[in-house]
């Protein structure tokens, strides 16, 4: 199967985070699974850093190799269908 880890879950299987529960973490690394991290999730990261808010791996790129993650990519056509996505919660409006 295949699965997109929201940024908060990446950063608690990252740091081996009690919150992440044992049955995620199973899921996650499951050799047959696909597991993928968005390029935002480095985005929303990077900002909260250079805010202080958040304390996270200076080697993100390298830890998500190590734990067989896949990066999606972002383009043009997914920034202007963030238009389109529902207002859930604030994220959506980092920079605004």
């Amino acid at each position: 199967m295949s699965f997109l880890l929201d940024t908060h879950i990446l950063l608690w299987f990252l740091e081996n985070d009690p919150k992440l529960s044992i049955e995620l973490r199973e899921v996650i690394t499951k050799p047959e699974n696909l597991i993928f991290v968005s390029a935002i999730s480095a985005w929303e990261i990077s900002i909260k850093q250079s805010l202080g808010k958040l304390i996270a791996p200076s080697n993100l790129e390298e830890a998500l190799r190590f734990s067989r993650l896949e990066v999606l990519a972002i383009t043009l056509a997914h920034g202007i269908k963030v238009a389109d996505l529902p207002m859930y919660h604030k994220d959506l409006l980092i920079g605004c």
